[in-house]
């Protein structure tokens, strides 16, 4: 009987001890598993993981939750470096090696800086029961290292028959190559998109930029759409449907862009989730993944700089459209491309951006030569007859009516056009709008150094003539710091204006007179490239117009002499 109650006793115990280490394995598990991570380390996340050849177990039962570390990639390529991390996959840290934040500074661009600024894709559902892996779930990595020919694979199983696999590959640009595969093991069909996103938190700067726009864009059915954080904000949610075609996000010089298979149809929608942060979400199409099935989709995650060059051979390597219209051409499109190849290539031929304006100033002269040619010769004929047009003004000095008459007929008799003076002018405009923009958007100005102290033709002459460059420690408003480039425009201006002819009317005279100082203050802050064409275009057509005069008044000679 003791011997009985004895027993009864052990297997009490028994199961007493048993039922213990059940319910206290996983926590003795932690302790154990948690004591080979380093303590300054506290990136731990839960994942679940099976092999591939134990995966069919998975149907109807959930798996064993184990420890995980969160391991860091590093991404090492010719002209991005960075991390990545294996939770949650996202993008947010990444460099470009060929760019420094300032033409004196060795730190290295980055994209996405050190706002709330990531870009990510994986899967959606409408069925909310599904577990899906998300930016908070840690993945399984074959290889810490992405590089050009050695992408990483990574895995994760969301415990319930589904295992999601993502390859990631880079090239030796800007682009990453992403294929996202999900393998169902289960019992039963799921239905799920490929989604991708980009998430910005933009704070104060999300206002528009005065010459360029930045801010959400895309390509969708063949139109250029850009969506503005504003327009975002007002609407909350921007609905966009297409095939094919690219989305992302734009900055001045660096662009965030994903380009889905251009074969597939999908969506994309703008949101405003409060507090200035915004994101963009696309999904194709639902599709239905049946048991032992599997499904794949490849992607691509532009990041990087917005080169015309690299833009182009994307556009060609990925066969997607018009990816240069991430580049702010403007309206003036038909100009601004083919003058940024120009100026490329200029500056390539003469190893120096600010000689390649030079170049294609004077290459823009020599298109222009014949037109200007006439009008200058329009112009010096009219300086000729002056005395003339100031004696018609003195005869008919009470009667505007006949002075205007006598002066068109003067003019018709001598076969002068008083306003072929200003084509020359008028056609510039167009170009000088063009190469505005050229030198303002384009990556290939940024930090272009000319001579002496401009160091970067995409911003102002740092020189300030008042302060003596910063020698006298006086702090100037915008408007008066003038530069030395910009005063030698105003000179350049001032000069050309001596060598015509003078207006009839005072009062526009004097409006002529203070034209070269209001262009010097108005253009004071502009790029210095913008500047340094606008000067030497000023002194080309100097030189142009003394010559036309000293042959028109040689021939003038020649024709009196002639006559006596």
């Amino acid at each position: 009987m003791q011997e009985d109650q004895e027993q009864k006793r052990n297997v009490i115990l028994f199961f007493a001890i048993s039922l213990i280490i059940m319910l206290g394995y996983p926590y003795i598990f932690k302790s154990s598993t948690s004591n080979q991570v380093n303590v300054a380390d506290q990136n731990i996340s839960m994942v679940s993981h099976v092999s591939e050849n134990s995966a069919q177990n998975l149907s109807g039962s959930r798996v064993t939750i184990q420890q995980a570390e969160v391991k860091t990639i590093e991404i090492k390529a010719p002209r991005i470096s960075g991390t990545l991390s294996t939770k949650g996959l996202k993008f947010n840290n990444i460099n470009l090696n060929d760019y420094t934040n300032q033409y004196d500074s060795s730190e290295k661009v980055s994209v996405f800086g050190k706002d709330n600024y990531f870009a990510f894709s994986g899967w959606s559902s409408d069925d909310k029961s599904l577990i899906l892996p998300d930016e908070n779930s840690c993945w399984e990595t074959d290889s810490t290292e992405l590089a050009p020919r050695s992408p990483v694979v990574l895995t994760w199983n969301n415990g319930h028959g589904l295992i999601f696999t993502k390859k990631i590959s880079i090239d030796d640009n800007f682009v990453f190559t992403i294929t996202d595969t999900v393998k169902n093991y289960g019992n039963e069909s799921v239905s799920l998109r490929n989604s991708s996103r980009i998430y910005r938190e933009v704070g104060k700067d999300k206002s528009e930029s005065i010459g360029f726009y930045h801010g959400p864009i895309g390509y969708f059915n063949e139109k250029l759409k850009e969506v503005s954080y504003d327009d975002i904000e007002k609407e909350k949610n921007v609905s966009h449907q297409s095939k094919g075609g690219w989305f992302g996000i734009t900055d001045k010089y660096w662009l965030v862009s994903f380009i889905p298979e251009q074969n597939s149809s999908y969506s994309v929608n703008y949101k405003f989730l409060g507090n200035a942060t915004y994101s963009l979400e696309s999904n194709d199409n639902l599709s239905i993944i049946n048991p032992s099935a599997e499904l794949s989709k490849k992607h691509h995650l532009f990041i990087g700089a917005k080169e015309i060059n690299t833009l182009d051979m994307y556009e060609k390597k990925l066969d997607v459209p018009h990816l240069d219209l991430v580049i702010d051409f403007g309206y003036l499109y038909i100009l601004t491309k083919p003058l940024l190849y120009a100026m490329s290539y200029a500056k390539d031929l003469v190893g120096n951006m600010g000689f390649g304006i030079l170049l294609i100033t004077l290459l823009i002269k020599l298109i222009l030569f014949p037109l200007a040619n006439r009008a200058y010769r329009s112009m010096n004929r009219m300086k000729v007859i002056q005395p003339k047009v100031k004696a018609l003004q003195t005869k008919y000095a009470g009667d505007q009516m006949k002075l205007g008459q006598a002066v068109s007929e003067l003019y018709r008799k001598e076969k002068i056009n008083p306003i072929g003076g200003c084509l020359p002018m008028f056609l510039q405009w167009p170009i000088l709008f063009a190469l505005y923009k050229v030198l303002y958007i384009s990556i290939e100005m940024r930090h272009a150094p000319f001579i002496w102290w401009i160091h970067d033709l995409s911003v102002a002459d740092p020189w300030a003539i008042l302060n003596l460059g910063g020698l006298i420690p006086v702090s100037l408003p915008g408007f008066l710091q003038i530069g030395i480039w910009p005063l030698l425009m105003g000179l350049s201006m001032w000069l050309q204006q001596k060598m015509g002819p003078t207006p009839a009317d005072p009062a526009q005279a004097k409006m002529m007179l203070l034209m070269p100082v209001m262009f010097t203050l108005m253009f004071s802050q502009l790029p210095a490239g913008l500047i340094i064409y606008w000067t030497f275009s000023n002194l080309f057509a100097i030189a142009q117009q003394y010559v036309i005069m000293r042959v028109d008044k040689s021939n003038s000679s020649e024709k009196i002499k002639v006559k006596s």
